[in-house]
């Protein structure tokens, strides 16, 4: 049986298609790891010949992966988080689908075949490369609501009808602080401090435009900033007004789904509400510099730098914004591949890798390596709570209670999974098999 390592990184994001992942991989036969990314890099230095679905390219980081990985003859797929929204100069793509990583990967899914006519120029002849889209996107689909309904109950019963604002102002309003942001990424992003300097006019603008927002309309304002972003930011900004509250608490699908609209900068989330039929909106302050925004967050959106403007818009059409059409928005299948089975897609190609299906590996962990990733989990809880926000931020959902939950919703209603098996390492690492 061959092992697939998954690392996971961003809860809200990643947990939910990674669940369903997993499901699917085990009915084909494989046994797969999912968990925190320094748990999973401990087993691609443990374990050997398994297959590791890396979540992207990272300049001088990644290098030293993939090496633990071919010297344990592991195979690399890369399936990237951020495979689609970039800024007008696709500056963020071409570093992560680097010639780099296409000479280091077995095997390549790309979100749509936008994103291959630009990048061909980076592959090479023995490259698998395949355009699939993502599964995140995927579970958008209306056939998926089932993985969200109960969340999006809940939601609606504890705040009835409110605005959601989703915040993108990690380089601006760092939990880390500006030195961290300008050192971690002047070598992957050239203009960073640009973007730090317009993060900060887009924090104020949305301090103005929220508070105003609480004074025009009789409905709880819910805001959900960004993971990388400094919440005490917000909670101080809004901690005497009623109807604001700010809240990072599972994924932002089921609060897509059970808000009555939803404001956000030029933001991944505007595509994902897209995608549930929702069309959001986009603030941005007015003469705002082109080259920084993310073209497609603003495609999918109504767009306003005005914020006398956007009040009215909500007071008068806001139910223009309901029952989106896709067949309206060309770039969903363009960018997004968003008519794909992708999840399939991508499971039938990992099972069509040479000599995967010939391999009769059954390497299991041993009781040594299960107790020192055990002690791995209970140092790193020492650690986060004492010095590390973003972690803990980043990490927050992903636990057995959301697991279980998760796993008990997809059996429901899908019972071919039931005969999957989830066991827990730690409570940030989970086997399927």
């Amino acid at each position: 049986m061959t092992d697939i390592l998954i690392p996971l990184e961003t809860a809200n994001r990643e947990l939910i298609y990674k669940v369903y992942l997993c499901n699917h991989l085990v009915l084909k036969g494989y046994r797969c790891y999912l968990g925190r990314k320094s748990y999973i890099n401990y087993l691609v230095k443990n374990l050997k010949e398994y297959i590791y679905i890396d979540k992207g390219y990272h300049k001088g980081v990644s290098e030293k992966i993939y090496e633990a990985v071919k010297i344990n003859d592991g195979i690399i797929i890369n399936l990237d988080e951020e495979g689609a929204l970039d800024l007008s100069n696709y500056s963020v793509l071409m570093g992560r689908y680097s010639k780099t990583l296409f000479d280091n990967a077995d095997l390549t899914f790309l979100w749509g075949n936008e994103q291959y006519e630009l990048l061909k120029k980076n592959m090479n002849k023995k490259n698998k490369v395949f355009v699939t889209g993502h599964p995140r996107f995927e579970l958008l689909k209306p056939k998926f609501k089932f993985l969200y309904q109960d969340e999006v109950n809940k939601i609606k019963n504890k705040y009835r009808d409110f605005i959601l604002i989703n915040t993108n102002m990690g380089s601006g309003n760092n939990i880390r602080g500006d030195e961290f942001v300008e050192s971690n990424y002047k070598s992957r992003i050239k203009n960073i401090n640009q973007i730090i300097t317009f993060d900060k006019k887009k924090l104020e603008a949305y301090r103005s435009l929220i508070i105003n927002l609480s004074q025009h309309f009789d409905k709880m304002i819910v805001l959900r900033p960004h993971p990388e972003e400094d919440h005490a930011f917000y909670l101080d900004a809004f901690k005497d007004i009623k109807n604001i509250i700010v809240v990072y608490d599972g994924s932002v699908v089921p609060w897509i789904l059970a808000a009555d609209i939803m404001i956000h900068p030029d933001c991944t989330t505007a595509i994902e509400a897209l995608f549930t039929g929702k069309k959001s909106i986009s603030y941005l302050p007015y003469n705002y510099p082109k080259d920084l925004v993310i073209p497609l967050a603003l495609e999918a959106s109504e767009c306003f730098t005005s914020e006398s403007k956007l009040i009215s818009f909500l007071k008068d059409k806001i139910h223009s914004l309901e029952n989106v059409d896709l067949e309206n928005y060309p770039f969903a299948d363009e960018n997004f591949s968003i008519s794909e089975e992708t999840t399939n897609l991508i499971v039938n190609e990992i099972n069509q890798l040479k000599n995967i299906q010939s391999r009769q590996i059954d390497k299991k962990l041993t009781i040594k390596k299960r107790a020192y990733l055990l002690y791995m989990y209970i140092r790193s809880k020492q650690k986060i709570f004492n010095s590390n926000k973003l972690i803990e931020n980043k990490l927050k959902g992903f636990n057995s209670n959301s697991v279980r939950a998760l796993n008990k919703t997809i059996i429901k209603h899908n019972n071919q999974f039931s005969a999957v098996k989830c066991r827990t390492i730690n409570n940030n690492l989970y086997l399927y098999q």
